[in-house]
């Protein structure tokens, strides 16, 4: 890529709205099923031919962004608008908006009749009596199973202690026995033989390697001088080498008799393998008086070893659990539990009891003085037109979403598209009247041509969806093992409709030299590449079919350092050369600065601060973003010893009151905080 153009943003226009994103997961079954929050509310905007970079830590939720966002997840609230149509919306989030309203409308009837506000009141005030008392009924269950699940585990609790005393005994006796053995073996002298050996291996080894090099010198084709200068230097080598040998096996001997040494030092003096001598009697009696003298004191030691092992277990013995008494603890727990329980469902009961009294007490009350009880009838139909207006704008936006989301024409687009059809039907067939065949044959084809723009105007899910590609993390994973590169990259071409071979080949060929590869490599298999090079291959598949949007998944964290380069300044040069508008997720916020326009900085499913890179890196606000920051290494030995981390804690915000959101604090810069965070912000940045 030799183009150093640099492309503008176009700030007029968006490539990317999304507005209040929201992604969750259900995990779990039954009372353990919680949500997952995985993005919760996040809202930018991307221009067109920006960069712009979506960083923070691993489980923030970056990939979950962008995959949402090219709909491989289906959101869960918020709406994804891509030039200026949206792709994207939550149902979940329309639905549960609906089933809002209808509660408020309920809610707000029941304020206008008497009778049933007080009914309500009384459910509600017995509803929330209960809650608390099943929530005591929940502990005392969970009490119950934590003691029960301890008494169970004590039987094998006792038998860990048990083996953990059997083994500590085992490894002390075999202990014992080696130190035993140790001494033994050095009365029948098995340490000199040991020794002995070892020298006689290592001298071998030392004139092996001297035949071996004077060999292979004099192959060499080199004059007579330097040959016996060489072998000279190999014989010194040699007889050094041999003299350690010498003095190490010396040491050894002496270490373990000095009585010895004399007998083996006329042996190493003739450099040739040392002969052991027998000089201990094992039948003498000196000899079998020091054996017994050992065994007889390593049989005490055993003994000894053993008959403390057998206090221990007696003392461990005395805490075995009876499993009688562990049956009848257990039982009692249990009744115990089933007693407390019994006692909090009969209060409960009883709560259902009064208010069931206390509902019938009032119906009759408002039959003794239905003056009192009157219904607000106007109120009522009011708070029903109200609602019903509201239900139903809900109800067709969740229908238009439905539509959207398919990326179908909706019915209202249809609509409008069907009248400006009539409508230029009508002026075609007022515009011929009286005109000429040849004038009439061209206002006919006018007419056409404006109805086939229509038509092309209808929304196609394959033609709008292959305009936004991803270029993804893994570079292994992310290619088919059993594809070539060619079917690889060709993919998208063939999901459009392209059933040209030809024309699939050239532009197959084509990108691939873009990328930096060559034509040869289309019939290759994805292992036959490194991973640099497979990255390539899936940033051609992204482009293959000329997108506007590219997200750029962590294209280069599974990717050595200076392969990380290469990519980074392919992609730089591609964004450059097609004008792409990407959006780059990344870990690495040196990364991030190098490539982005700007930066939004993710935590926990939020974007806790946003702005252009310069900006981000000269004022950072919040305390996450300085924390990221102080992470990232700089190639300074001496600053990197004394410098300091910032530690993010979340502990340091206070939302319990005043709730946070996302503001902009000064032109293009954006930060997640609540109005006393907001205030703090503005004197570090010196805004009065």
């Amino acid at each position: 890529m030799n183009s150093k153009k640099k492309s503008v943003i176009d700030y007029n226009h968006k490539v990317l709205e999304v507005r209040n994103l929201k992604q969750y997961f259900k995990v779990g079954v039954g009372n353990r099923r919680m949500t997952v929050k995985a993005i919760d509310g996040i809202s930018f905007d991307i221009y067109k031919r920006e960069v712009f970079g979506l960083v923070g830590e691993s489980g923030c939720g970056k990939t979950t962004t962008g995959r949402t966002i090219i709909k491989i997840y289906n959101a869960t609230d918020g709406t994804i608008k891509y030039n200026g149509r949206i792709i994207g919306a939550g149902l979940q989030g329309d639905k549960q908006r609906i089933r809002e309203l209808k509660q408020n409308r309920k809610l707000e009837i029941i304020q206008q009749n008497p009778l049933k506000k007080k009914i309500y009141e009384l459910k509600q005030k017995a509803k929330s009596d209960i809650h608390v008392l099943n929530d005591d009924i929940n502990k005392i269950r969970v009490q119950t199973e934590v003691e029960v699940n301890k008494l169970k585990a004590k039987p094998a609790e006792f038998s860990n202690v048990l083996e953990l005393a059997l083994h500590r005994y085992e490894t002390e006796k075999n202990q014992v026995l080696r130190e035993r053995k140790i001494k033994l073996d050095r009365i029948s002298e098995n340490d000199i033989k040991d020794a002995i050996n070892m020298y006689n291996k290592t001298i071998n080894v030392i004139k092996r390697k001297t035949v071996d090099k004077s060999k292979y010198i004099k192959s060499l084709q080199v004059n007579k001088e330097e040959i016996e200068e060489a072998i000279e230097e190999i014989k010194t080598t040699e007889v050094e080498n041999l003299n350690v040998a010498k003095e190490k096996l010396l040491k050894t001997i002496e270490s373990l008799d000095p009585k010895l040494v004399s007998v083996y030092e006329k042996q190493v003096t003739s450099n040739n393998p040392v002969k052991y001598v027998a000089h201990v009697d094992l039948k003498s009696e000196i000899v079998k008086n020091k054996i017994k003298e050992i065994e007889d004191y390593y049989e005490k030691v055993l003994v000894k070893l053993k008959s403390d092992y057998d206090v221990e277990l007696n003392e461990i013995s005395k805490n075995k659990p009876d499993k009688q008494e562990l049956k009848n603890s257990i039982n009692e727990l249990k009744a115990n539990a089933k007693q407390k329980i019994k006692a909090i469902q009969d209060k409960i009961n009883k709560i259902k009891q009064e208010t069931k009294a206390q509902i019938l007490q009032v119906k009759q009350d408002a039959k003794k003085e239905p003056n009192k009880f009157l219904v607000n009838q106007s109120e009522i139909d009011k708070v029903k037109n109200k609602y019903k207006k509201l239900i139903q704008e809900a109800k067709e936006v969740l229908r238009e979403h439905r539509y959207l989301n398919k990326i179908k024409e909706t019915p209202k687009e249809k609509r409008a598209r069907l009248q400006k059809m009539e409508e230029l039907k009508e002026a075609y067939q007022k515009k011929i009247v009286g005109l000429s065949p040849e004038a009439a044959a061209r206002e006919k084809e006018a007419y056409e041509n404006e109805i086939r723009k229509l038509n092309e105007s209808i929304p196609n899910y394959a033609n709008t969806m292959s305009t936004m590609q991803m270029v993804f993390q893994d570079p292994i994973a992310s290619l088919n093992p059993r594809m070539i590169v060619k079917d690889i990259i060709s993919e998208g071409l063939i999901v459009r409709g392209e059933r040209d071979s030809k024309l699939i080949n050239e532009k197959v060929n084509k990108i691939l030299d873009i990328v930096g590869l060559t034509p040869d490599h289309a019939t290759r298999y994805p292992h036959e590449f490194s991973g640099g090079q497979r990255q390539r291959i899936g940033i051609a598949r992204a482009l293959i079919t000329n997108p506007d949007f590219v997200i750029a998944d962590e294209p280069i964290s599974a990717l050595d350092v200076s392969i990380q380069a290469q990519i980074l300044n392919l992609l730089s040069d591609l964004k450059n050369e097609l004008g792409l508008t990407i959006l780059f997720i990344a870990h690495d916020l040196s990364v991030v600065k190098y490539f982005c326009d700007r930066i939004a900085v993710m935590y926990f499913g939020k974007i806790v601060e946003m702005a252009s890179s310069e900006e981000l890196f000269k004022n950072p606000l919040h305390p996450y973003t300085k924390s990221l920051l102080s992470a990232i290494p700089q190639p300074d030995p001496i600053y990197e010893a004394n410098r300091s981390r910032v530690v993010y804690n979340p502990s340091i915000h206070n939302y319990t009151i005043d709730k946070p959101e996302l503001v902009e604090i000064t032109p293009g810069h954006f930060i997640y905080a609540n109005n006393e965070e907001l205030a703090k912000y503005k004197e570090e940045l010196g805004i009065k």
